[in-house]
């Protein structure tokens, strides 16, 4: 895990795990669903004393937690949170697998431990705390489901409301479905894409909302289809998602689908399985989805480079104080690399 070196004796260190998105990509930002799964990539926290915010999302994420805590926020002594994301590197460059909801929401459970009011029994509370610091932080942007997924960890469906905190149900992947998480080498600006797409929607409301719309029923029968434990069937709708995205990328004169994305997903297809984007697109991460190990491990071995499979696995507990005899989350048999 990043970051265990560069944590203090003293305050509680909290840790937050990222995100890749199954499906509800666009969607699930016009109330549509969308399923996210957390992963063994963490943002490590920690409140250091007499320590200036050391970027936007952290300022915000400590505002929004003192606010909060009010009077309990008193016995602290001035400072700030430390944060590490060593684990959301790839080499040399940041890989999307949501770094900065992480860090709003390991912030705020910093701050939360620091001051005593325990992160297990206030999930709702920083939930809603850390997802008003990153909307903050990024100018109201995203739709809240990667924020959902490092306070609650696992496999879960999100939904936006008109009112409130997005709806978050907890989901069980069937047995039979396999996944692979892989970048394409190049790194990419979401907030960017989604403007562009949104741009296109007010260019021509009709036809983005047909898009729209399509998306959702698909994302609907994806969420479907893990409620009746059907790999096959979740793996089938996830490959609908992912064509949609190429059309609705191509509507907006927007590369949500890149060349990378169209050579993992043909190579998908050759094992039997499908690869799509994973949140905005245009670069950045992709999933591959199957029904069996097997082909799982095959599409990881054979992707061609600049592909690359990455070392994930389910974090199923979202974040959390981290205890010195804390162990590596076991296998879930979900991953494969």
């Amino acid at each position: 895990m990043g970051g265990e070196r560069s944590t203090l004796v003293g305050t509680p260190v909290v840790i937050a795990p990222g995100k890749i998105f199954l499906v509800g990509e666009y969607a699930v930002l016009e109330e549509g669903p969308a399923v996210v799964a957390a992963v063994s990539r963490h943002a490590v926290a920690q409140y250091v004393p007499g320590m200036d915010p050391m970027s936007s999302v952290v300022r915000e994420a400590v505002q929004c937690a003192r606010a909060e805590i009010g009077e309990a926020a008193s016995a602290l002594p001035p400072g700030s949170v430390l944060v590490n994301t060593d684990d959301f590197q790839q080499g040399n460059q940041k890989i999307g697998l949501g770094s900065s909801s992480a860090t709003a929401v390991a912030t705020v459970g910093a701050l939360f431990e620091s001051a005593g009011i325990s992160i297990e029994n206030n999930r709702s509370r920083i939930y809603a705390v850390a997802l008003a610091a990153h909307r903050a932080a990024q100018g109201g942007a995203g739709s809240g489901a990667d924020v959902a997924a490092a306070v609650h960890g696992g496999f879960i469906k999100v939904e936006r409301q008109p009112l409130g905190p997005p709806l978050v149900e907890p989901l069980t992947p069937p047995a039979g479905l396999h996944l692979v998480v892989f970048w394409t080498g190049q790194a990419v600006s979401t907030t960017n894409m989604i403007e562009a797409v949104q741009k296109f929607g007010r260019r021509d409301p009709v036809a983005y909302r047909q898009m729209i719309d399509n998306l959702r029923e698909i994302a609907e029968r994806f969420v479907a289809e893990l409620h009746a434990g059907s790999a096959t069937g979740a793996v089938a709708a996830a490959g609908r998602y992912g064509r949609r995205l190429a059309v609705l990328g191509a509507a907006a004169s927007v590369p949500i689908v890149t060349d990378a994305f169209t050579r993992a997903s043909e190579l998908a297809k050759e094992l039997g399985g499908i690869a799509k984007p994973s949140g905005a697109g245009g670069g950045d991460i992709g999933i591959a989805m199957f029904a069996t190990p097997e082909a799982a491990r095959l599409f990881a071995r054979a992707l061609p480079k600049p592909l690359a499979p990455l070392n994930v696995d389910l974090d199923r507990h979202g974040v959390r104080r981290r205890l010195p005899e804390e162990a590596s989350s076991e296998n879930s048999g979900l991953f494969h690399v």
